[in-house]
């Protein structure tokens, strides 16, 4: 009763919002990222995306906060400045972008290159990257075009980082760092648009519990895992996520 009068969910969608939001905390905290690609995936069926987006927004922020005492050490303030830096730059050309293609075009682009980049890989093992300061930027710089048309910046930087030579505890502590504030500069957004209404903050409130124990479990895992088989690991996660993409958009 509590569920269906004050979150608008029935039984079955409040058991599945749930589980979903412990699964996407469990990647998140093992991996960085992923949490608002596993959360919209899982629940588009039964949430309408409008209702989605600043309920994610508000998670993903919270799910960085519980996190920052234990990733600050390993975060690469160098490489967060730049990234950030160019992603502001990049944004405004992704929401022009708007204007001449659809976000179900883009969105299909942006999971189709993830995909078959990821796959690549996977495959062929190329030579790891340098991470040099031009690198940076036009990664920076294509995140930013990402995340002002489809918000799915955190794949592309995490396809780029994994590629690289960079450490995995470097890689997921600027991941998290990196999406806390572009997630505080969107919530902002979302916020002064009223979007965060008693519905939205209840459902929040509810979620934590859930989010804070998926995010204590995948840390815990990550601090088990070699780095090596840490990018392995993300690599098929993006795989997974570019395929769940296109699955969802045909």
């Amino acid at each position: 009763m509590i569920g269906e009068i004050s979150l608008n969910l029935s039984p079955f969608a409040l058991v599945l919002a749930a589980t979903v939001v412990f699964v996407a905390a469990f990647v998140r905290g093992y991996a960085g990222f992923g949490f608002s690609a596993l959360f919209m995936v899982g629940l588009l069926p039964v949430i309408p995306a409008a209702q989605l987006v600043p309920l994610s927004i508000a998670l993903e922020i919270l799910a960085s906060c519980s996190q920052a005492p234990r990733i600050l050490p390993d975060v690469n303030r160098r490489f967060l400045a730049v990234l950030l830096f160019a992603s502001l730059m990049g944004a405004p050309i992704g929401v022009f972008m708007l204007s001449y293609f659809s976000e179900w075009t883009l969105r299909f682009i942006v999971y189709g290159v993830i995909f078959t980049s990821t796959l690549f890989l996977l495959l062929s093992r190329p030579r790891p990257l340098n991470i040099t300061n031009p690198s940076l930027f036009v990664a920076g710089l294509i995140s930013g075009v990402v995340n002002g048309a489809t918000a799915l910046s955190g794949l592309v930087l995490a396809l780029f980082f994994t590629s690289s030579t960079v450490s995995s505890k470097t890689i997921r502590a600027t991941m998290i760092a990196y999406l806390f504030f572009t997630d505080i500069i969107t919530g902002g957004f979302l916020l002064a648009d009223n979007r965060y209404d008693a519905q939205t903050v209840w459902r929040v409130i509810v979620a934590i519990p859930f989010l804070l124990a998926g995010i204590w479990l995948g840390s815990r895992q990550f601090i088990k895992t070699p780095s090596d088989s840490f990018k392995t690991l993300v690599m098929w996660l993006l795989l997974g996520f570019g395929a769940a993409g296109i699955f969802q958009l045909l």
